[in-house]
Parts: C-alpha cells; sequence; structure tokens
C-alpha cells in the first residue's frame, strides 16, 4: 500500500511539473504581443493611408490567398461621401480605427476595427470591418477582409 502511495505522489510530482513547463512555454511562445500589435497596426495602418490617398492596396499587405471586400468598403465610402454633399453634412474622409486585436494563436490575429467617419450632423458613422491577419515568417499579412454592414442599413 506504501508503494502505491509513493507512485501516486511521484506521478503528482511529474504532473507539476509538467503543467508548469506547459505554462512557461506559453509564455515565451506569447512573449512578444507588443510588437506584434503594433507591426499589425502598421499594416492596417498602411492599408488605410493608401485608400485614402486613392491608390491601390500593395500587395505585400496581403497573403497570396487572401480574401478581401476593400472594393465594397471603398463603393460604401463613396455613397458617404456622395450623401455629404447634402446641405449640412459634412463628413470626413473615412479612416480605419482599431478597436480590438486577438490572438487566436501566436500566428493568427483577428482584428475588430471600425471604418469611421466623422461628420457635421452625424458625430460618428462607423462601417465594422473584420480583419484575420496571418504572420508569415516575421511579417504579418491581411489574409481576410469583411465588411460587416450592408448598404441598407446605414443611415
Amino acid at each position: 500500500m506504501e508503494k502505491i502511495f509513493a507512485l501516486h505522489r511521484s506521478i503528482v510530482k511529474g504532473m507539476k511539473a509538467v503543467i508548469c513547463a506547459l505554462l512557461l512555454f506559453t509564455a515565451y511562445a506569447w512573449a512578444d504581443g507588443a510588437a506584434d500589435r503594433a507591426a499589425i497596426e502598421h499594416v492596417i495602418g498602411s492599408l488605410d493611408a493608401g485608400q485614402n490617398a486613392g491608390e491601390k492596396p500593395l500587395p505585400v499587405l496581403f497573403t497570396a490567398d487572401a480574401e478581401n471586400e476593400l472594393n465594397r468598403l471603398a463603393s460604401l465610402d463613396r455613397w458617404l461621401l456622395e450623401r455629404s454633399n447634402e446641405p449640412w453634412s459634412e463628413v470626413t474622409a473615412p479612416r480605419l480605427v482599431i478597436q480590438s486585436v486577438r490572438f487566436v494563436t501566436p500566428d493568427v490575429a483577428l482584428v475588430d476595427a471600425a471604418n469611421t467617419h466623422f461628420g457635421s450632423t452625424i458625430l460618428a458613422l462607423r462601417i465594422p470591418v473584420l480583419f484575420v491577419m496571418k504572420k508569415e515568417g516575421a511579417v504579418w499579412r491581411i489574409s481576410s477582409l469583411r465588411v460587416l454592414v450592408d448598404i441598407a442599413s446605414l443611415p
């Protein structure tokens, strides 16, 4: 009976060591979260700057198999800017604002963002956009860009 208890204690100690090792490994794997967030913000900022300048998005910002609705987002922006010609309804150029970054794995992140317009009669109009970011080597790229609103639901 004493041998069974000794075996049980050694198994428990071994399990504690394995759990501690896994926690340390997880902390190490996620250690560079701030740098990854900054890199993701830089990619989305580059996309936003190019979009506001009227340039085509750089292919280097996207993965080779990327799916995006950037054309749909641009058409929503044009629709909103056309409406800004009405009296008392000036609207600023759209700007992508990141609301949250959630890491699914160390190499995949979900970014909740909003294409935001500020105006005189509307304080802010937000078009929700979801980015799926993928890390390829040391570089973050956009794997998917989805517009999460319909033109019919806009004011």
